[in-house]
């Protein structure tokens, strides 16, 4: 287990003087590596990933990938809350089912809620607005992930054979080479 550790730590060093390109390929691995289960530390750069999340809103990482790591992280943080204030029971459930349904609501978006940002941004840092109360902090998890919307998720595909997408870009790239002059004169100079 220490071993595990040290080499987290030599590999966020050597990431810390990285490329940000290769830096996220650096958080990409070790979010993967998580969420396969080959470890269960969250460790530093994993949370540069949830600090990415709360400060942009905008995730760069693989749904799944990044679900399980909030999943841990919400887990960590109701635990570490309990540890202190034993206050759930009163609302009539216990924390065990309270944790439990979070985390099953938690597991059935298949993108990220809306409100992911604001769910890391409250994982982060707890007690910045709920100070000791683990029913409080739970009831606001729980608020923040009862939604129905999601994020869209952006893909890009081939234009359709035929579509005024696929013949525009097919216009485009005669311009571009000089093909659609057909008076064999120069390529468009294109600025970079």
């Amino acid at each position: 287990e220490l071993q595990k550790v040290a080499s987290c730590r030599a590999a966020q060093r050597c990431c810390a003087h990285a490329s940000p390109a290769m830096s996220s390929i650096g958080a990409a691995e070790a979010l993967e590596a998580f969420a396969s289960g080959t470890t269960s530390l969250i460790t530093p750069q994993l949370t540069e990933v949830l600090q990415e999340m709360a400060s942009t809103g905008q995730s760069r990482y693989d749904w799944t990938h990044f679900r399980a790591l909030l999943g841990s992280k919400l887990q960590q943080v109701c635990s570490e809350y309990y540890g202190v204030t034993k206050d759930v029971e009163v609302a009539g459930e216990t924390f065990d089912v309270v944790l439990k349904r979070l985390l099953i609501l938690l597991g059935e978006f298949p993108n990220p809620p809306f409100t992911t940002q604001r769910l890391c941004e409250l994982l982060l840092d707890p007690h910045r607005i709920y100070a000791t109360s683990t029913r409080k902090l739970m009831n606001a998890i729980e608020k923040l992930l009862t939604v129905s919307s999601t994020e869209p998720v952006l893909t890009f595909n081939e234009p359709k054979p035929g579509s005024y997408q696929a013949v525009a870009e097919y216009d485009l790239a005669k311009l571009a080479s000089g093909e659609a002059a057909g008076d064999g004169s120069t390529p468009m100079d294109v600025e970079t």
